[in-house]
């Protein structure tokens, strides 16, 4: 049995700052595109699947009274993954890899026979259903000679970092009895983790002339190897030298769009924030408005230190003496 905890190397306790925190830190470390050691991707994914259930908290309730295995993990993968679930009622889907699946690429969907429209309230896999104009799965009185409107349909999907930032498309198929429908899903730029994609209408149908339910998609978002996301806020980390940290001068930064030039003033220190204004990621439902960017930046001292310059700097440090450690 896989223990989320322990593949993110916290207590069963941490808190949401921890578990985030020591996410970003793996994840950093065996991303695809920075760990080409065999088996990186594979611990790669590991870790995410650890992160979308403990980062959540109706999952992370559900992992931690039946583990793993309980009903909501079990017997699916999610978008990775090429199983189905049968749920109550004889409701069955799937999850089918849409055509140049896998890192960054276009994922499908596939849903089985929708079977009882009346089946109750129920969780499989990450799908749920849930009726409207109906109670508990049954008829509510009063409407039962009336329109009954279909099921909503949940599901998870898993998109790239870049493509939150930018928006994307996924295709996905439909079944519903002996009939497919592909349609593609717009994913709005400026999405993030936890964020839900609605597709009107395409839930269960409805009834004696009810409404068709909705789509909802439930947004899990890949790390970056080297940015990293608070809101619409953009964070990553540069290394500078001492000499920079101590001078000043200009450096080169990395953007989501490129590249910026960014001053670095004297007495700079580690860990210390330079904001560039508008480079964040969109504002969702705020057309045109952007979060900001933050470079923190790390000093970082030269790999080796010649007899030279060690003399310099002992001169120096016996001239201009201080302690960073008294307050």
């Amino acid at each position: 049995m896989k223990n989320f905890y322990q593949i993110l190397g916290v207590a069963k306790g941490a808190s949401e700052s921890e578990i985030k925190k020591s996410y970003r830190r793996l994840a950093k470390q065996y991303h695809p595109d920075v760990n080409k050691d065999k088996g990186a991707e594979e611990k790669f994914k590991e870790i995410s699947e650890a992160y979308n259930v403990l980062s959540d908290p109706e999952k992370k309730k559900q992992y931690d009274t039946f583990g793993a295995y309980g009903p909501q993990f079990a017997g699916a993968q999610g978008p990775f993954g090429g199983q189905g679930a049968q749920g109550p009622g004889g409701f069955h889907w799937e999850f089918r890899q849409g055509p140049g699946s896998g890192a960054g690429g276009p994922e499908g969907f596939e849903f089985g026979n929708l079977g009882d429209l009346f089946g109750d309230l129920f969780q499989m896999g990450g799908m749920r259903q849930r009726g409207r104009g109906q109670r508990g799965g049954r008829p509510v009185p009063g409407f039962d000679e009336g329109p009954i409107n279909g099921k909503d349909i949940y599901t998870d999907i898993n998109i790239d970092f870049l493509e939150a930032i930018h928006g994307t498309g996924r295709q996905m198929h439909l079944r519903k009895g002996n009939k497919t429908e592909t349609l593609t899903v717009k994913i709005p730029s400026g999405v993030d983790n936890g964020s839900k994609v609605r597709v009107a209408g395409k839930g269960e149908p409805g009834q004696m002339g009810g409404k068709a339910g909705d789509l909802y998609l439930n947004v899990t978002v890949r790390p970056h190897p080297i940015f990293w996301r608070e809101g619409a806020d953009i964070y990553c980390e540069v290394p500078i030298t001492v000499y920079e940290a101590i001078l000043g001068g200009q450096i080169t930064v990395p953007t989501l769009e490129g590249t910026a030039s960014m001053k670095i003033p004297p007495n700079t220190a580690s860990d210390q924030k330079f904001r560039l204004k508008g480079k964040g990621a969109s504002i969702l439902g705020k057309k045109g408005e952007h979060g900001d960017q933050y470079v923190v930046v790390q000093i970082v001292p030269p790999k080796k230190i010649d007899p030279e310059l060690e003399k310099l700097l002992k001169a120096w440090s016996e001239k201009h003496p201080y302690n960073p450690r008294e307050s």
